[in-house]
C-alpha cells in the first residue's frame, strides 16, 4: 500500500510530498521526494503499548530538513563521500567541482542530490510497494561533466528495503550515489548506540587524514578497532586510542568489502548491526565495493529531531554503500567512472529481523 501527503513547501515554492509505503507485515517507511529522504522507518514490536518503533533519525517538519547539515536519511551524489580539494582528472581533463567542507567536495557539493525535489512514480502493490524517484543532473552541475539521468527505486519487501540505483550520462563522468540514513535499532530517540553490535565483512579499510581524505593505503584491520569481521560491541572500538578513531571522533571510514567483484549484479551480505536488548537486527547486502560506517560523530541537538528529540553524537550509525572516498584520485581503488551512454546499476538491501 502507498499513501501520499503534502509535507511542506520550500522557500522557492516547490512542494514536497511524503510517500508512505506499507507492507503486509506492518512495516512502514515514509519517504520524501526532497532528496529521497527516508524520514521514518517503523517496524513492528512485540510490545502492545508500543506496537511500532522508528529506527531512523529525522525531523517532524520540512524546516528541520532545510536546516540539517548531516544529510539525515537522504540520497547523496553525484559523488558520495569526499573528493580531495574537489579536483580530479578524467580523460586528461582536469575538473574542479564544488568545495563545501574543509576545502573538499562532500556528497556532491552544496547543491547535491539531497537538496533536489525528485520526480516520483509509484507502483502500488500489497506485497512490494515501490517508489521510483528520478532527476536530471545537467552537464556542469556542481562542476561534474555530462548530463546524467538518475533514478533511485525504493521497494519495501517482506524483509526490508531494496534500493536500486540507475544512471546514464552522455559524457564520461564519475558517479557514486548512496543512501545516508542514520539507524538506531533501539529507536531513534533511545540515545547512545555504544552498546550495539556491528559486523563488517572486510579485511582492509582506507585510513584517512584529519579531513577524512584517504591516504591511498588499504590497511589490514587485524589487531585494530577496524576489525569488525565478527559481531563487535561498538563501545570498545569507539573508546579506543587508535589514531584513526581519534581523528574522526569515532568511525567515519570506508571498509573494502571482501565480497565485491567488478560488475556484480546480485547483492552480497556485507554488514550487520544488532541491538542486543531488543534482538532487532539489520543486515546489509550490496553490489558496491565499499561501505562507510559513520557513527554520527558530529550530530548535535539542533535542529531538534522527531518527537522533540535532541540527537547527539554516537546516537546512530550509517551504512553508506559506495565507492571508496576520493576514488578518482587513487587509481588503485575500484573505479567510479561511468562511461558515456553506459548503464549504471547498483543494488543495496537493508533487511530487518525483529
Amino acid at each position: 500500500m502507498i499513501n501520499k501527503r503534502l509535507f511542506g513547501t520550500l522557500p522557492d515554492g516547490q512542494k514536497v510530498t511524503e510517500y508512505t509505503l506499507v507492507n503486509t507485515l506492518g512495516m512502514q517507511i515514509d519517504i520524501l521526494d526532497l532528496g529521497g529522504i527516508i524520514r521514518r522507518w517503523l517496524v513492528p514490536t512485540k510490545d502492545d503499548k508500543q506496537p511500532h518503533i522508528d529506527i531512523v533519525l529525522g525531523f517532524d517538519s520540512l524546516d528541520g530538513y532545510i536546516a540539517d547539515q548531516a544529510y539525515l536519511g537522504a540520497i547523496v551524489g553525484r559523488y558520495a563521500n569526499r573528493i580531495a580539494k574537489g579536483q580530479f582528472s578524467l580523460n586528461n581533463n582536469q575538473y574542479q567541482v564544488d568545495v563545501n567542507q574543509g576545502g573538499n567536495c562532500l556528497h556532491g557539493g552544496r547543491d547535491g542530490f539531497n537538496s533536489r525535489v525528485w520526480q516520483a512514480q509509484t507502483i502500488d502493490s500489497e506485497s512490494e510497494p515501490t517508489l521510483i524517484l528520478s532527476l536530471v543532473s545537467d552537464d556542469g552541475d556542481q562542476g561534474f561533466p555530462g548530463t546524467l539521468n538518475v533514478s533511485v527505486t525504493y521497494t519495501l519487501t517482506a524483509s526490508g528495503l531494496k534500493i536500486t540505483y540507475r544512471g546514464k550520462s552522455d559524457q564520461d563522468t564519475i558517479f557514486n550515489p548512496t543512501q545516508h540514513s542514520y539507524f538506531n535499532l533501539a529507536g531513534h530517540s533511545s540515545g547512545s548506540i555504544e552498546g550495539h553490535q556491528v559486523q563488517i565483512l572486510a579485511g582492509t579499510y582506507t585510513p584517512t587524514d584529519k579531513n577524512a581524505i584517504p591516504s591511498g593505503e588499504m590497511a589490514d584491520v587485524t589487531n585494530t578497532p577496524f576489525d569488525l569481521r565478527s559481531l563487535t560491541t561498538l563501545k570498545g572500538p569507539l573508546q579506543s586510542n587508535h589514531p584513526q578513531i581519534k581523528l574522526g571522533n569515532g568511525f567515519d571510514h570506508n571498509w573494502c568489502l571482501d565480497a565485491y567483484q567488478p560488475n556484480m549484479t546480485q547483492p552480497a551480505f556485507v554488514a550487520k548491526a544488532r541491538d542486543p536488548e531488543s534482538g532487532r537486527t539489520l543486515t546489509v547486502h550490496t553490489t558496491m565495493a565499499g561501505i562507510q560506517l559513520y557513527t554520527a560523530n558530529y550530530i548535535g541537538p539542533e535542529p531538534i529531531g522527531k518527537d522533540g528529540t535532541e540527537y547527539q553524537g554516537k546516537h546512530a550509525y550509517c551504512f553508506e554503500t559506495q565507492c571508496y572516498p576520493d576514488t578518482p584520485n587513487h587509481p588503485q581503488f575500484p573505479s567510479a567512472t561511468l562511461n558515456a551512454n553506459e548503464d549504471y546499476y547498483s543494488v543495496t538491501e537493508y533487511q530487518l529481523s525483529f
